[in-house]
């Protein structure tokens, strides 16, 4: 059984008394993303408190992992306020903890850089406060104290610091399945368990220009579950599809293949040859039999052949995996557009998607992924992301060969709504790519897309009856859209 030991500590207390296993931040660690309204929060709240009388204050919970194999105390949870307390304390003068703030690991440049601005803040919040510095900070480090919780198991952690919310902040609904699927991973190592953990915080902080200072980074997991993963499988369904929320997250828990756990029902069963089947195949077959890669040039070893977006979940380590292989199609795919693959596609994403008219020969890196103008109404954001689902649905079945040859008809048979509609909102794109959807998932191979292609003649037909009504108001400043779709002033 896992111990877990809860305490409530002075600040002081927290950060030296901790004897031979000393403070540290894990590898697997989000950086240090407090910004100067973060800080300026909690000096105030602090502050607030002091000046009521208050004997006490309370400023939340740490959650620390009892690493043995290291003999260090990981910060699961506390972070941010931690380091904050730390930069205070250095810039007050306090140099009893400057051992302590030299020895945590900062790997992240979000760290780095968060850490000198921060700094230099808090050193003009103490100027502006210089009346009662050394009493503040003695009210700190004496009088303000954290629920610190200690578990020595790390899965259990995890599950601890996912129910946590940070001022009132929930948690990202996606979140909250990290921690059920390492919990999963009982079978596996530590090892195994960081590095699920460092793939998924990777992916919430993609750094798309890293050539480019100050650019925010992208959270491609938020993203993807929010639209591709989530709407597809939802999508792939027959049903009308929103944004992920906490009460969809059942869509991505499965069941778990492991000694300790049994079959319960016999739908269950193809799911578990199938991860059998992988196993043999990796284990004894992957230099004989070779698998057909999405891309022409071949995948990377990060996108795993054998997972499709509507497949039923196995819990652990196959679900990052799943999850590892859609975040780099989906980088691929809409963000490192100047890539070599599928180069007319990323050209024509970008003119026809992310910046109406513009080519993408001679664009600058930092709109490669970012909408632009007209392509930055509401409207349009609903239109391409469901243009993106349905991009990466057909290309999860058909790869690169099936999606050169597709992703135009797939664009007219979206963006057709925005020729029609005056105005296009999220419950009309929620349901819009159903029965697209439905017509990739029934083919078998290329030429049974030609159905995408009769649909497409079919819905033209409609659109230009639609237009030619009276009612009908003009959109203006989308004529490439419109010429492309073939409604011209020669054919209306």
């Amino acid at each position: 059984m896992s111990q877990i030991k809860a305490t409530i500590e002075s600040v002081n207390n927290l950060i030296v008394k901790n004897g031979e296993m000393s403070l540290s931040i894990p590898p697997y660690q989000r950086p240090y993303r407090w910004n100067n309204k973060n800080v300026r929060q909690l000096l105030e709240d602090i502050l607030v408190n002091k000046s009521a009388g208050k004997e006490r204050y309370r400023i939340g919970s740490v959650i620390l992992y009892k690493n043995s194999e290291e003999s260090t105390l990981d910060i699961v949870d506390g972070q941010q306020r931690i380091t904050t307390l730390l930069l205070l304390a250095k810039a007050i003068g306090d140099d009893s903890f400057n051992s302590l703030l030299s020895t945590l690991k900062y790997n992240h440049n979000d760290s780095r850089y968060n850490i000198v601005q921060n700094f230099n803040y808090i050193k003009k919040w103490i100027d502006e406060h210089s009346a009662l510095k050394d009493d503040f900070w003695r009210y700190i480090k004496d009088n303000c104290e954290f629920v610190v919780i200690v578990v020595d198991d790390l899965s259990e952690a995890f599950q601890m610091f996912d129910s946590q919310n940070g001022r009132g902040k929930e948690l990202e609904a996606y979140n909250l399945l990290k921690a059920y699927h390492i919990r999963a991973m009982e079978q596996d190592t530590y090892e195994q368990k960081v590095a699920c953990d460092k793939r998924w915080e990777a992916a919430t902080m993609y750094d798309a220009t890293p050539t480019i200072d100050g650019d925010p980074n992208i959270d491609v997991l938020k993203q993807i579950f929010d639209e591709q993963l989530y709407r597809g499988r939802i999508w792939s369904k027959g049903c009308e599809a929103q944004k992920l929320t906490k009460a969809d997250i059942e869509e991505f828990k499965g069941f778990t293949i492991d000694k300790n756990h049994n079959i319960c029902f016999p739908f269950q069963n193809p799911s578990l040859l199938q991860y059998l089947t992988e196993k043999f195949y990796r284990n004894i077959l992957a230099g004989t039999i070779a698998t057909q890669p999405r891309f022409n040039y071949g995948d990377g070893e990060n996108i795993d052949p054998f997972v499709s977006i509507t497949q039923q979940i196995v819990n652990g380590k196959s679900f990052f995996d799943y999850v590892e292989t859609y975040v780099e199609i989906y980088k691929q795919l809409f963000i490192q557009l100047k890539g070599f693959q599928l180069k007319e596609f990323k050209a024509f994403f970008y003119k026809y998607c992310l910046n109406y008219g513009a080519e993408l020969k001679e664009c600058k890196e930092e709109l490669c992924f970012k909408p632009k103008g007209y392509a930055n109404r509401s409207g349009d954001k609903y239109l391409l992301e469901a243009y993106k689902t349905v991009v990466m649905l057909l290309f999860d079945r058909f790869g690169e060969s099936g999606l050169n040859r597709y992703y135009e008809v797939l664009y007219k048979l979206i963006y057709v709504e925005r020729v029609v509609s005056s105005q296009v909102r999220s419950d009309s794109v929620a349901k819009l790519p159903i029965p697209i959807i439905a017509k990739i998932n029934q083919a078998q191979n290329l030429a049974d897309l030609i159905a995408l292609e009769n649909m497409w003649e079919d819905r033209f037909k409609e659109a230009k009856v639609l237009i030619a009504k009276p009612s009908h108001k003009d959109i203006k400043n989308i004529d490439d859209i419109k010429k492309l779709l073939g409604f011209t002033s020669e054919n209306k």
